[in-house]
């Protein structure tokens, strides 16, 4: 009888337990259940015809993301710049203003916040350019008001430090589109004025009225390419505690709620130590994106695919979801992507393999992590960057949005049109605009822009699709792609084929079918057309039931 009491006092506290936990992480969802878009957007949409995409077209865009199920929308740099990506920029303070200005800046972030969505502002300011007053007003010039603000290696000023140089190199002229040269020279991050600046920067983005409302405020940054040692220089070291703890925590003093997402600049690495020493909350799941795409984890993922499109290994892929599990907390998190303004966009990585497009699209949104999704990902946008010895480079992975086939109709931001061979090249000249135009997508019931809807829907309907653990059923061929998401007492059943070839096997999956692309299930078996997926949710058995 003793024995009977002990096993059911034994049970109760674990159900307890596990019921407060539980509740305790849904109660506390941080950001396991958001969808993060990605967006170069110069190239969105336009609302005033000069082809740039802006703030104020962005806004009369917000109900199609609203549409997709996007829940975070995260820029690439907008301060003002000669660079068309504006990584580089010419004044930290103002909005670029082929953007807008800063009316139209605050507006647009509260038009997001009305739509009950958040706004990541991207920041690389490590750096300034040629053209910025620091930089040309300091240049040969140690009595500078700015002297400080750049990092020299001479006390005559004729040497500033420069990205992607030696020390003491002769200025060097980088090439930009459509024309223009400019110099990238380092910023003195050791100095105490440059540091408090930096903190007062920062911390005008979260509060930009000082109000304490925040609805004009950003709901977090991305910091480009973070690094402990910058550009590996051995001059700016210790950066992720002496440089950048200090102003993340002077905003999160601010703003508790504020999301720091570092994107760590050596893509082999986790960004688990960058987190834990920087104070930032995520990092990006490079390792899985190279499992993803079968290719050698490298600092750049420019792979050429083959005819068939990419080889995806499971194993190689549950074991980077294990090992990104294992370096993050219920509080830490781990982006998952397929593409980026950086890399080549997906299609084109599996070579335009539709299936495997499609497969991409499972896997990127129903793994463990936060998902991202890059402008025109849903619609299956092409594009590998190319070799022109500017930054036109990245130009084809930038491209204007295909809301219509039509490079002129209204909104469409084609900056880029007509100026160089990135154009000659482009989805609207080949003609795959006409095949993955938003315009067509949406009245076609099974195309890839209703998988993204229907994928994202499914996630957040889903408590086990963001909070779950990950268990990979591991009695199924190499070629097979299968694991199980538990929370709470539901299951969701996620099964792949990864192959080109039909596989049968045999699996009992019961419960209700969530989405079936490709696959049977008769007299307990499962059988998997090429490149096919089917997932399934379930009841898990009560626990203890038998005692």
């Amino acid at each position: 009888m003793l024995r009977f009491l002990f096993i059911c006092v034994a049970i109760f506290s674990f159900c307890f337990t596990n019921m407060v936990q539980s509740q305790n992480k849904k109660d506390n969802k941080g950001w396991h259940d958001e969808i993060i878009y990605h967006v170069f957007q110069r190239s969105f949409y336009d609302s005033n015809g000069d082809k740039y995409g802006d703030l104020n077209g962005f806004i009369q865009k917000l109900d199609y993301l609203k549409e997709l199920g996007v829940t975070t929308i995260l820029f690439t740099p907008l301060y003002e710049s000669d660079f068309y990506h504006n990584y580089f920029p010419t004044d930290y303070a103002k909005i670029d203003p082929e953007y807008g200005t800063m009316e139209e800046y605050i507006a647009f972030v509260k038009a997001v916040h009305e739509k009950d969505m958040k706004f990541l502002m991207d920041m690389e300011t490590q750096y300034a350019q040629s053209g910025h007053i620091w930089f040309d007003d300091s240049y040969r010039n140690p009595q500078s008001q700015y002297a400080d603000f750049i990092y020299y290696s001479d006390s005559a000023h004729q040497y500033p430090e420069q990205i992607f140089m030696p020390t003491k190199s002769e200025l060097f002229d980088f090439n930009l589109w459509p024309g223009k040269k400019r110099n990238i020279v380092f910023l003195d991050l050791n100095n105490t004025k440059v540091k408090l600046w930096m903190k007062d920067f920062y911390a005008f983005w979260v509060d930009p009225n000082k109000d304490g409302k925040f609805d004009d405020g950003v709901d977090g940054f991305r910091i480009d390419h973070i690094m402990d040692d910058l550009d590996y220089k051995g001059l700016f070291v210790n950066m992720y505690s002496e440089f950048w703890n200090p102003i993340f925590k002077h905003c999160k003093n601010i703003n508790p709620d504020l999301f720091v997402l570092g994107e760590q600049s050596n893509w082999n690495h986790y960004g688990d130590k960058m987190i834990k020493e920087s104070g930032a909350d995520a990092s990006f799941s490079f390792p899985l994106r190279f499992a993803l795409a079968g290719s050698k984890g490298v600092h750049d993922m420019y792979t050429d695919p083959d005819k068939e499109g990419v080889n995806m290994n499971p194993y190689r892929i549950i074991k980077e979801v294990q090992a990104t599990m294992q370096r993050f907390s219920d509080d830490t998190y781990s982006i998952n992507f397929l593409e980026n303004h950086d890399t080549n966009r997906w299609a084109s990585v599996v070579n335009n393999n539709n299936k495997q497009i499609r497969i991409g699209a499972v896997l990127n949104l129903l793994l463990p992590g936060v998902p991202s999704i890059y402008y025109g990902q849903e619609l299956g946008m092409s594009g590998t960057t190319g070799i022109w010895n500017s930054d036109a480079n990245h130009i084809p992975v930038r491209e204007a949005f295909p809301w219509s086939a039509n490079p002129h109709a209204d909104g469409m931001a084609a900056f880029y049109e007509n100026t160089g061979e990135w154009w000659d090249n482009s989805i609207y000249v080949n003609g795959v605009a006409k095949q993955i135009s938003l315009s067509n997508q949406m009245s076609d019931p099974n195309s890839l822009w209703h998988l993204y809807k229907s994928l994202i829907n499914i996630r957040k309907s889903n408590p086990s699709l963001m909070f779950g653990d990950f268990t990979p059923i591991e009695s199924v061929p190499f070629e097979i792609l299968a694991y199980s998401r538990i929370y709470e007492n539901n299951e969701v059943t996620i099964v792949l084929n990864l192959s080109n070839k039909e596989i049968t096997i045999e699996m009992q999956l019961n419960g209700k079918q969530l989405i079936n692309e490709g696959a049977t299930l008769k007299n307990k078996k499962l059988i998997l057309k090429p490149y096919s997926f089917l997932v399934t949710k379930s009841t898990k058995n009560e626990q203890f039931k038998n005692i």
